[in-house]
Protein backbone atom coordinates (compact mmCIF):
# COMPACT_ATOMS: atom_id res chain seq x y z
CA UNK A 1 0.00 0.00 0.00
CA UNK A 2 1.32 3.49 -1.00
CA UNK A 3 1.05 6.68 1.26
CA UNK A 4 -1.84 8.24 -0.79
CA UNK A 5 -3.86 4.88 0.20
CA UNK A 6 -2.94 4.55 3.71
CA UNK A 7 -3.63 8.48 3.85
CA UNK A 8 -7.07 7.41 2.20
CA UNK A 9 -7.40 4.60 4.26
CA UNK A 10 -6.48 6.61 7.32
CA UNK A 11 -9.45 9.65 5.96
CA UNK A 12 -12.31 6.95 5.48
CA UNK A 13 -11.67 5.66 9.23
CA UNK A 14 -11.84 9.32 10.03
CA UNK A 15 -15.00 9.82 8.51
CA UNK A 16 -16.83 6.68 9.73
CA UNK A 17 -16.58 8.48 12.95
CA UNK A 18 -13.14 7.16 14.35
CA UNK A 19 -11.16 9.45 16.28
CA UNK A 20 -7.95 10.85 14.69
CA UNK A 21 -5.61 8.66 16.72
CA UNK A 22 -7.82 5.50 15.72
CA UNK A 23 -7.98 6.55 11.83
CA UNK A 24 -4.10 6.65 11.29
CA UNK A 25 -3.24 3.77 13.60
CA UNK A 26 -5.79 1.86 11.95
CA UNK A 27 -4.13 2.65 8.23
CA UNK A 28 -1.46 0.84 9.34
CA UNK A 29 -2.38 -2.46 11.13
CA UNK A 30 -1.39 -4.48 8.40
CA UNK A 31 2.50 -4.04 9.59
CA UNK A 32 1.93 -4.66 12.95
CA UNK A 33 0.73 -8.22 15.08
CA UNK A 34 -2.19 -6.68 16.55
CA UNK A 35 -6.15 -7.15 14.81
CA UNK A 36 -7.82 -4.20 13.63
CA UNK A 37 -9.94 -4.77 17.05
CA UNK A 38 -7.27 -4.38 19.29
CA UNK A 39 -5.37 -1.37 17.30
CA UNK A 40 -8.80 0.87 17.72
CA UNK A 41 -8.62 -0.31 21.46
CA UNK A 42 -4.90 0.62 21.73
CA UNK A 43 -5.17 3.92 20.44
CA UNK A 44 -8.80 4.64 21.30
CA UNK A 45 -7.43 7.08 24.15
CA UNK A 46 -5.74 9.30 22.18
CA UNK A 47 -8.40 11.14 20.44
CA UNK A 48 -8.46 14.98 20.80
CA UNK A 49 -4.85 15.24 21.74
CA UNK A 50 -5.16 12.48 24.25
CA UNK A 51 -9.05 11.74 25.46
CA UNK A 52 -9.95 15.35 24.37
CA UNK A 53 -7.28 17.44 26.62
CA UNK A 54 -6.40 18.68 23.58
CA UNK A 55 -2.89 17.89 24.02
CA UNK A 56 -0.73 16.38 21.53
CA UNK A 57 -2.60 15.38 18.12
CA UNK A 58 -3.82 12.37 18.37
CA UNK A 59 -2.79 11.67 14.51
CA UNK A 60 0.78 12.27 15.54
CA UNK A 61 0.15 10.48 18.90
CA UNK A 62 -1.10 7.24 17.07
CA UNK A 63 2.71 7.34 15.34
CA UNK A 64 4.46 7.00 17.99
CA UNK A 65 2.13 4.15 18.34
CA UNK A 66 3.00 2.17 14.95
CA UNK A 67 6.69 3.25 15.59
CA UNK A 68 6.88 1.59 18.61
CA UNK A 69 4.87 -1.68 17.23
CA UNK A 70 7.23 -2.18 14.24
CA UNK A 71 10.72 -1.30 16.14
CA UNK A 72 12.85 -4.26 16.16
CA UNK A 73 13.79 -5.41 19.73
CA UNK A 74 17.18 -5.73 20.07
CA UNK A 75 17.19 -7.20 23.87
CA UNK A 76 18.83 -3.90 24.68
CA UNK A 77 16.39 -2.07 26.83
CA UNK A 78 18.30 1.22 26.84
CA UNK A 79 19.06 0.95 23.30
CA UNK A 80 16.01 0.26 22.42
CA UNK A 81 14.17 3.03 24.30
CA UNK A 82 16.70 5.57 22.47
CA UNK A 83 16.59 4.40 19.15
CA UNK A 84 12.87 4.54 19.37
CA UNK A 85 12.93 8.08 20.87
CA UNK A 86 15.14 9.25 18.08
CA UNK A 87 12.89 8.20 15.85
CA UNK A 88 9.55 9.59 17.36
CA UNK A 89 11.38 13.15 17.54
CA UNK A 90 12.00 12.78 14.22
CA UNK A 91 8.46 12.47 13.11
CA UNK A 92 7.74 14.70 15.69
CA UNK A 93 9.53 17.77 14.03
CA UNK A 94 8.42 16.52 10.47
CA UNK A 95 4.41 16.86 11.74
CA UNK A 96 5.36 20.22 13.09
CA UNK A 97 7.03 21.66 10.17
CA UNK A 98 4.06 20.49 8.04
CA UNK A 99 1.51 21.59 10.18
CA UNK A 100 2.88 24.22 12.68
CA UNK A 101 1.94 22.63 15.91
CA UNK A 102 2.37 19.00 17.68
CA UNK A 103 -0.66 20.51 19.87
CA UNK A 104 -4.10 19.32 19.42
CA UNK A 105 -5.32 23.03 21.14
CA UNK A 106 -3.22 24.81 18.35
CA UNK A 107 -3.98 23.08 15.19
CA UNK A 108 -7.71 23.86 16.16
CA UNK A 109 -7.55 27.13 17.29
CA UNK A 110 -10.56 29.00 15.82
CA UNK A 111 -12.60 26.03 15.67
CA UNK A 112 -16.05 26.65 17.00
CA UNK A 113 -16.52 23.84 19.87
CA UNK A 114 -13.14 22.77 20.06
CA UNK A 115 -12.74 22.37 23.70
CA UNK A 116 -11.67 20.43 26.18
CA UNK A 117 -13.87 17.90 28.00
CA UNK A 118 -15.08 13.89 28.01
CA UNK A 119 -17.89 14.55 25.52
CA UNK A 120 -16.66 14.22 22.14
CA UNK A 121 -18.44 16.68 19.24
CA UNK A 122 -21.03 15.53 17.18
CA UNK A 123 -20.22 13.74 13.72
CA UNK A 124 -22.62 15.43 11.69
CA UNK A 125 -21.51 17.42 8.25
CA UNK A 126 -21.07 20.89 10.22
CA UNK A 127 -17.95 18.73 12.54
CA UNK A 128 -16.60 17.30 9.29
CA UNK A 129 -16.64 21.26 7.23
CA UNK A 130 -15.76 23.38 10.32
CA UNK A 131 -12.28 21.20 11.32
CA UNK A 132 -9.17 20.57 9.53
CA UNK A 133 -8.60 17.10 11.48
CA UNK A 134 -9.67 15.04 8.01
CA UNK A 135 -7.14 16.58 6.85
CA UNK A 136 -4.38 16.17 9.86
CA UNK A 137 -5.24 12.58 9.76
CA UNK A 138 -4.97 11.80 5.79
CA UNK A 139 -1.80 13.76 5.51
CA UNK A 140 -0.22 12.51 8.45
CA UNK A 141 -1.10 8.90 7.53
CA UNK A 142 1.00 9.57 4.41
CA UNK A 143 3.74 11.42 6.56
CA UNK A 144 4.24 7.89 8.53
CA UNK A 145 4.08 6.14 5.53
CA UNK A 146 7.05 8.15 3.72
CA UNK A 147 8.95 7.93 6.83
CA UNK A 148 8.82 4.48 7.47
CA UNK A 149 9.51 3.68 3.71
CA UNK A 150 12.59 6.04 3.66
CA UNK A 151 13.74 3.82 6.85
CA UNK A 152 12.91 1.12 5.06
CA UNK A 153 10.47 -0.88 7.25
CA UNK A 154 8.69 -1.64 3.84
CA UNK A 155 9.23 -1.28 0.06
Amino acid sequence: MDKTQRGRLAEEYFMQGYCCAQSVAMAFTDLTSLSLEQMKRVSHAFGGGFGRTRGMCGALAACGIILGLVQNESGDIQKDKTELYEKVQQISALFEEKFGSVSCKKLLEGVEDAGEGGAPGERDAHYYASRPCARYVRETAELLAEYLQNQHYFS
